[in-house]
């Protein structure tokens, strides 16, 4: 799922570039890269793979949904780890009375921390939390009223990534049947 968003952000990428910023193997590539174009929803091509009109279809969905996930400049979590996000702009309402279990999917991915964080009429904060506020993250992320952002923190950053993308698929039955369409094998 990394790899086809990766694809879908830059428009085009060739192998040796999705194995740096994607933090995987050689191997590991080539065999996402076939299952997708198998899948006919990646194009492989001299000069960079290239999403397919399935690809982009289902690029533009999930781009309603979520923004794309980011560096935060701002230590969140006081861990000195980096630290990554996105906005997930349309969620289940209900599964915001249980942000744990979110939070624990992030755990699970391996990530140090997470968490899920709302947009309010005038401050960013922990839904249900009046004590404390994030409003430094106004100037990193462009949210409405309503708009989650998800935050994870690990030693590498491809573990935030899956823990970022663990969270907006547990919050989001739409995205959620977007990602295991996209990696069911």
């Amino acid at each position: 799922f990394r790899v086809f968003l990766k694809i879908g952000e830059r428009g085009k990428l060739d192998r040796k570039t999705l194995e740096k910023i994607c933090d995987i193997g050689e191997g590991s590539v080539r065999t996402i890269l076939k299952n997708l174009e198998k899948k006919k929803i990646v194009e492989k091509r001299r000069n960079g793979n290239i999403l397919r009109k399935k690809g982009k279809m289902y690029f533009q969905k999930i781009a309603t949904i979520m923004s794309s996930i980011k560096k935060v400049r701002y230590d969140v979590f006081k861990d000195n780890l980096p630290c990554l996000g996105c906005v997930v702009r349309r969620y289940e309402k209900n599964k915001i009375a249980s942000l744990y279990k979110a939070r624990d999917y992030a755990i699970r991915a391996g990530c140090n921390s997470a968490m899920v964080l709302i947009r309010t009429k005038g401050h960013i904060k922990i839904p249900y939390v009046r004590k404390w506020n994030f409003d430094e993250l106004k100037e990193e992320f462009e949210t409405n009223k309503g708009d989650l952002i998800v935050l994870a923190s690990a030693e590498k950053t491809r573990i935030s990534e899956n823990g970022i993308i663990a969270i907006c698929t547990y919050l989001s039955d739409e995205l959620n049947k977007i990602f295991k369409r996209i990696c069911k094998l």
